[in-house]
């Protein structure tokens, strides 16, 4: 604890005799103090100097103790600062109106130089256990908000992570199953289904990694990480990572990037993951022996790629379309294929985009299929 001589202390009272008193007092005492005659005084003096403890006479003409401590302890940074009032008033109904007006002990003059000191040092203690509760307060409130910032990016990143993956692992987890249950597949096709869910498993892990790695090391989850990439090896990656689902449901998956050796400044986490999360509803929303296209061409008068994902799959009904990228429960919906209704995820590939400065349209008719269109600036801004 801070000793109380580093504490300082208003004294008012209107008669300069008792001031000269209360001051001496206090300076033998070893206590720092500033003085005043008035209430109008004792008013300023708390706002510019914040005194840990204020000695207030009550009977001062024009603006007595009362109305000063009241128009003290209703501005903003002194209402909790203690007041003893020093007063020739003995009445009870003197006394219990000082406490009713904010104040934490009366002493009755003439008052009693050791009484009074003693009191004193008691009430600065006080303070000065309360000014370290509420330090400690305040230290608490700010780890209490880094604490949920962290969980919300904890479960950002788990929800990302999760539902991009999802899909894929269902192809993979098919896959085993119809090998392991179909006699009639013939040991070139066990070879390839083997190798497509030994380069998805790996792709789909490579991914989880990179994400982990660098989303949990910026301090700001919706900031950019912005590489040079090859568009090409980005988009071969996504298509390998949906390979398995695609064959489980005998969805014909192609690609086509143009030009050749096409590259762009982008978050590869953030692009990959918004990319990956089209393809994969494209696939979850198209029955059997469908096709799913993912193309990307670049628009060199605009300075920009243009990355379609198509399908032959169901459609969205016009009911779903306006909230489409925003509610994520509401548009939440079983597949073709009995796939679980866990949303579309289309908030996120939403976010990730507009933090490109790109942006996201929908062509859809029901029964038909559905192509989403993202424009991305080759080189986006960070902001």
């Amino acid at each position: 604890m801070s000793d109380t001589k580093d504490n300082l202390i208003l004294i008012v009272d209107d008669t300069l005799l008792n001031l000269r008193l209360l001051s001496h007092v206090l300076e033998n005492g070893g206590y720092k103090h500033i003085k005043a005659q008035n209430g109008k005084e004792a008013i300023e003096l708390a706002e510019s100097k914040k005194p840990d403890l204020i000695l207030m006479d009550i009977m001062m003409p024009g603006m007595d103790g009362f109305e000063a401590v009241h128009k003290i302890k209703s501005k903003n940074g002194l209402e909790d600062i203690p007041v003893i009032f020093l007063s020739a008033l003995t009445e009870t109904d003197d006394k219990i109106q000082a406490f009713e007006y904010g104040g934490v002990d009366y002493i009755t003059k003439p008052f009693q130089k050791e009484e009074t000191l003693a009191r004193i040092d008691t009430h600065l203690k006080i303070r000065n256990l309360q000014k370290q509760l509420n330090d400690r307060i305040d230290v608490l409130k700010d780890r209490e908000v880094e604490l949920s910032r962290l969980n919300k990016k904890k479960d950002d990143l788990v929800r990302m992570v999760s539902h991009d993956i999802k899909n894929p692992l269902t192809g993979i987890i098919g896959l085993v199953k119809l090998m392991r249950d179909t006699d009639d597949i013939t040991p070139e096709e066990r070879k390839h289904m083997l190798s497509v869910i030994e380069n998805s498993g790996n792709d789909l892990l490579n991914m989880v990694h990179e994400v982990l790695d660098r989303e949990s090391k910026k301090d700001v989850p919706e900031s950019l990480d912005l590489v040079d990439i090859e568009i090409v090896k980005l988009i071969e990656r996504v298509i390998s990572m949906n390979k398995a689902k695609s064959m489980l449901k005998d969805i014909e998956l192609v690609h086509n990037v143009e030009p050749d050796g096409l590259r762009a400044t982008l978050d590869q986490n953030k692009i990959e993951i918004a990319i990956n999360n089209l393809v994969s509803n494209a696939l979850k929303f198209t029955p059997s022996r469908g096709t799913v296209s993912l193309s990307v061409n670049q628009n060199k008068a605009k300075n920009t790629i243009l990355i379609e994902v198509k399908d032959s799959g169901i459609g969205i009904p016009e009911s779903m379309r306006d909230d489409l990228f925003e509610n994520e429960i509401k548009n939440s919906r079983k597949g073709t294929g009995g796939e679980a209704g866990t949303g579309l995820g289309l908030d996120i590939v939403h976010l990730y985009v507009s933090l490109h400065n790109g942006n996201i349209r929908l062509e859809s008719e029901e029964n038909v299929g559905t192509s989403f269109f993202v424009e991305l600036p080759v080189k986006p801004s960070p902001e």
